[in-house]
């Protein structure tokens, strides 16, 4: 990316998953993958410095998102084969995304994530059915991947909209958690 090698995370027939190199450079960039020895034709693509994004299941329509016990948030019956429940409010829940930016202490992308927390550089902030929800942790759990340990507001049972902003970037629309008292 722009010259720079980015580090692989997955690799698929249709499909690369990289994390952009530790540079400042934002805006139009070349990118050109090098597999066995051979390039390929190189093309343009735009490097931000933040791209929030949550990880999604089931459909890409609820963000991947567990209880403090690590098990599985969503609605009863949401993943064929594995227990889901919902959120309840008052609950602290773990969100998980990606392209929130750069964290300090730094962590250079192609260093591990140690158990030192490294935490966005920029202010998060979280909202849960349009409520502001409190972020009690917000920072690397893994290269590329952010935590987010929010509590969830008093909100009505059913699917409550989840969105994240940093440096004035939101996530996608369209992602939920349910909740229900």
């Amino acid at each position: 990316i722009n010259g720079i090698p980015a580090y692989v995370d997955y690799i698929s027939p249709t499909q690369i998953n990289v994390l952009a190199p530790d540079d400042a450079t934002t805006g139009a960039v070349q990118v050109q993958v090098t597999a066995a020895g051979q390039k390929s034709n190189s093309f343009t693509a735009q490097k931000q410095q933040f791209a929030p994004s949550f990880f999604t299941f089931a459909g890409g329509k609820y963000v991947a998102a567990e209880h403090s016990n690590y098990s599985y948030l969503g609605a009863p019956g949401l993943i064929a084969g594995v227990t889901t429940r919902p959120a309840q409010p008052g609950e602290v829940v773990l969100l998980y995304g990606t392209g929130f930016g750069p964290t300090n202490p730094a962590t250079p992308t192609d260093q591990l994530v140690t158990t030192r927390p490294s935490l966005p550089a920029n202010s998060v902030q979280i909202t849960l059915g349009g409520v502001a929800a409190a972020v009690q942790f917000a920072g690397l759990a893994g290269s590329g991947l952010y935590q987010f340990n929010v509590t969830v507001p008093s909100l009505p049972n059913g699917d409550a909209p989840v969105v994240a902003t940093i440096g004035g970037v939101s996530t996608q629309s369209g992602v939920s958690i349910t909740v229900q008292q």
